[in-house]
């Protein structure tokens, strides 16, 4: 979709109540445009985020901020080279950790470090993490990995529960909130000269995190998508999107789109 695309979408979304924007990907800094496009977005919206794997937010995060990006999530799973070298497949660790720098000097806030815990892998850093996000100023956020319906037997072999480590973070929190989105709980726990604030995020199997989901995305190609791992109920935009002469269509396909959505997870098992 191009620039002007977006923002139509995005402009259809506020007369709804929509005020609130992520960018994602695959890597929205990928697109020679990004910076045009959260100008386009920044006067429509109340909290314009993006998600990036942080190879590129060096050399953008300023112009980003100065565009209107109110704060990022960069993906982060290791401090050890070799280990993000074996997970990523690049060995780019010292690129990342500029970006996230140089998004935290440009004022965005939060900037949130996400790290996927994968058994194998980094589950032992968990620590490390927590102490570099506290230092930084930085989000920490600990993801349970979610296996996908394609590969979901060789991700479930890679995934961590992290239901201990949470009840562990109970336990050493000195203040406790809970998001309104997907009731998510965030704990400040005391590092040396400070705090740092870290959230679990258990998608896996969770009817709760499911239920409060309020999201609704919008593909690369032009298709609403009401829910992330259902594919059977998409609608799409790409012609309407193609009318520039009225909203209507696309209106209406946004109210259809918000009328598909439903909890995937029921209690652990799914809504076939």
């Amino acid at each position: 979709m191009t620039p002007e695309q977006i923002e139509r979408i995005v402009r259809i979304g506020n007369r709804h109540g929509i005020r609130k924007v992520k960018l994602t990907g695959g890597e929205a800094l990928l697109r020679d445009d990004i910076v045009d496009i959260v100008e386009r977005l920044a006067p429509l919206t109340d909290d314009l985020s993006l998600t990036t794997n942080g190879s590129r937010l060096g050399r953008l995060a300023r112009e980003l901020a100065d565009a209107g990006l109110n704060r990022i999530n960069v993906s982060l799973h290791s401090l050890r080279p070799d280990v993000h070298r074996k997970i990523t497949g690049v060995d780019d660790l010292e690129l990342i950790k500029y970006g996230i720098r140089a998004a935290i000097d440009a004022g965005m806030y939060p900037v949130k470090v996400n790290m996927t815990v994968l058994k194998g892998f980094n589950e032992d850093e968990i620590e490390d993490m927590i102490q570099y996000a506290g230092e930084i100023g930085a989000i920490l956020q600990l993801i349970e990995l979610q296996p996908m319906p394609c590969d979901g037997m060789a991700m479930e072999s890679l995934r961590v529960k992290l239901d201990a480590i949470e009840r562990d973070l109970q336990t050493r929190s000195i203040r406790t909130m809970r998001r309104s989105l997907h009731g998510r709980r965030q704990y400040e726990i005391p590092i040396e000269g400070g705090s740092v604030l870290i959230e679990v995020v258990r998608p896996h199997h969770n009817s709760t995190f499911c239920a409060r989901c309020t999201r609704l995305r919008v593909t690369s190609d032009g298709k609403f998508k009401p829910c992330l791992l259902r594919d059977d109920n998409l609608v799409d935009i790409h012609d309407a999107l193609e009318d520039s002469t009225s909203d209507e269509i696309l209106e209406r396909a946004l109210n259809l789109a918000v009328s598909l959505r439903s909890p995937y997870w029921r209690g652990g098992r799914t809504d076939d």
